[in-house]
């Protein structure tokens, strides 16, 4: 028992020790130390001013009281910016900088550049240059600042110059619809009820393209069949693809009831009209769905139309001597500036249309060669096939002349002979028949409401 009272009495003084260590550590931090010789600081340099600066620029060194400060008023024009002095020269460049940059626009950075570039140069020159020396300076901040002016004074590039020096059909469309959203025109509507079964669609309240747009990810394909959407805008009251930012009244959706792969079926039907029924769901929209039975029947005669009028007119070089090289045909097309296809099967010519925009006229094949693919070196032959694509090639750019032209080229070069697709050499004769065939074609197009190469024909005529 005494032990345990004697280990307690311990504990106790030992921890009443740490408290009073502690306690004295700490009033030792707090208690000021003097001075020692080894704690000496450098003394302060106090500014010097030699006899090369001038007496304005010494008296910028000297403290001088709040009150006796003199009070600048901002100064306009040149004569104001020469009347001031040296010391000023910098503040009025900078000053300069300020005001072209807020007002330069698009423009502005470049004239800050200008500005702060004049201000170091005047600020780098020697502080002993005369007065001539601070004039020069000044004038030059004065000419930067011209520039500048005459910068931020020209006319920003318009909207509708955008994407001009693109080329091909692809870029051409984009850079159509960039330039339809910036002018705030309805671009160019698609859907046309010569191909297309097309499905009202009433809203209930105006709705955004930005609504519009994320619930149409099932309206791109009916099967093999292409689908658009286009909406009633408000402001031009003219249909147009819906497009963000843009409200809309209504909508129409159209499903194309026939293309190369063959007509609309009720498969395809059935599948469009689930999408547009979810879609008028999703927006609070009634649509008019038409009768399938009707709507499979008249895809069915158009398709019966497009067969009679799909025909691709081929005409073939054939070589009079040794077979060609598969290189040696993509050497002489290459040079001729004919395009070669993502498959590599084929080459094609590209021609503007009345549009401006590079469609293609006819292809070149070799064969069944495939130029990216295939051994160009050992594969061979002795014909070459110029297939012209006859709906979808304007009438007005006389597409068979074109390639006409273009086979006796490639026969005289090559050493070769142009002939029909029953190998038989291409006459007079058999240029007036084949004119004559394809002037009732054209025709016919014409009568039906989509001459060839027209947007409706390409669509028609298309995959």
């Amino acid at each position: 028992m005494e032990l345990q009272n004697a280990l307690i009495i311990a504990g106790v003084v030992l921890l009443l020790l740490l408290v009073a260590y502690n306690r004295w550590q700490i009033h030792k931090s707090r208690r000021v130390r003097p001075l020692m010789p080894e704690d000496d600081l450098p003394p302060m340099r106090e500014p010097v001013v030699g006899k090369t600066v001038r007496p304005e620029t010494a008296a910028k060194l000297q403290e001088t009281p709040p009150e006796h400060v003199a009070r600048r008023e901002p100064t306009l024009g040149d004569a104001g910016k020469v009347s001031m002095g040296a010391g000023d020269a910098h503040d009025a460049s900078v000053a300069a900088a300020a005001a072209h940059a807020a007002a330069g626009g698009a423009e502005a950075d470049e004239a800050v550049a200008d500005e702060v570039a004049a201000a170091v140069a005047v600020a780098q020159q020697p502080a002993a240059d005369d007065a001539a020396g601070d004039a020069a300076q000044i004038a030059a901040a004065t000419q930067a600042t011209a520039r500048a002016e005459a910068r931020s004074a020209q006319p920003l590039p318009q909207a509708e110059t955008i994407g001009k020096a693109e080329s091909g059909s692809e870029s051409s469309q984009l850079d159509d619809q960039l330039a339809g959203q910036l002018s705030g025109q309805p671009l160019p509507a698609v859907i046309d009820p010569l191909i297309d079964c097309i499905v009202p669609m009433h809203l209930e309240r105006k709705a955004s393209g930005d609504r519009i747009l994320p619930l149409t990810g099932r309206l791109r394909r009916a099967g093999t069949k292409q689908v658009h959407i286009e909406g009633l805008r408000v402001e031009a009251n003219a249909w147009e693809p819906v497009t963000a930012g843009h409200q809309y009244e209504d909508l129409q959706v159209a499903v194309q009831l026939a293309n190369r792969s063959g007509p609309l079926n009720a498969l395809e039907f059935s599948e469009f009209v689930n999408a547009v029924e979810a879609l008028a769901e999703a927006l609070d929209a009634s649509a008019e769905l038409p009768d399938m039975t009707e709507t499979v029947a008249n895809a069915r005669e158009l398709d019966g139309f497009a067969a009679g009028c799909d025909v691709q007119l081929g005409v073939n070089v054939i070589s009079d001597g040794a077979p060609w090289s598969a290189a040696y045909v993509q050497n002489v097309a290459t040079q001729d500036g004919l395009v070669l296809s993502r498959d590599g099967t084929r080459f094609s010519r590209y021609q503007a249309d009345v549009d401006g925009v590079q469609r293609p006229l006819f292809t070149l094949q070799f064969g069944d060669t495939n130029f990216l693919r295939d051994d160009l070196t050992i594969n061979a032959g002795g014909q070459i096939t110029l297939l012209l694509d006859v709906p979808v090639a304007a009438q007005a750019t006389k597409p068979f002349k074109t390639v006409c032209e273009y086979g006796y080229s490639l026969a005289q070069r090559m050493g070769a002979q142009l002939v029909d697709d029953n190998m038989r050499p291409l006459s007079e004769a058999s240029f007036v028949a084949i004119f004559g065939h394809l002037e009732k074609l054209y025709e016919k197009l014409e009568a039906r409401g989509m001459p060839a190469g027209s947007p409706v024909a390409q669509r028609l005529f298309s995959l």
